[in-house]
């Protein structure tokens, strides 16, 4: 019952996301995670949360904006799990603010990856990260203290990337 309502729910605002926001890729990742991870996983289902989101952000030159998360040794764009309440677009927004120290206006969908989460003994759960194409519109890039170690304009994607879908993100 868990993997088919979390699967509708992924379903349903992946619809309502393209909807609203234009056609992009769907990724199709599978993730194995510990029964803690799992468990903290269908809570936050529980709580309504859909997943996270990210910001794929670019300036005027072209060039793109990175983290590496603290202990990490790969880049991303910046992002993380939505709030409860928060739609993903708002937690993109919020995510790259906290995680980076910029101001981003959304102007469409990158990627949206429908994530299936297994773990020992628990359900297939899903949970949806949408990727958002952001404009730089103003502060300086910081990282945030005990969380992000760095964060760095790229006009060309790094070659370690926390994931490889990351690859196919325009510059």
């Amino acid at each position: 019952m868990l993997t088919d309502a979390s699967r509708a729910a992924v379903d349903d605002a992946i619809a309502r996301l393209r909807e609203e926001w234009g056609d992009c890729p769907l990724a199709e990742p599978r993730w194995e995670m510990s029964p803690p991870e799992w468990d903290r996983g269908r809570e936050r289902f529980e709580a309504d949360t859909l997943g996270g989101a990210g910001a794929w952000v670019r300036r005027g030159d072209g060039a793109a904006l990175v983290v590496r998360h603290e202990g990490e040794s790969t880049w991303s764009e910046p992002g993380g799990k939505d709030e409860p309440g928060e739609s993903l677009a708002e937690a993109a927004v919020r995510e790259t603010r906290e995680e980076a120290g910029v101001e981003v206006n959304l102007r469409g969908l990158v990627m949206l990856h429908r994530v299936a989460v297994d773990a020992p003994d628990r359900p297939r759960l899903f949970r949806l990260i949408a990727t958002f194409d952001a404009d730089y519109v103003a502060g300086d890039p910081e990282p945030r203290e005990g969380e992000i170690a760095a964060v760095r304009w790229v006009h060309e994607h790094p070659d370690d990337l926390m994931y490889p879908e990351v690859a196919e993100y325009p510059l």
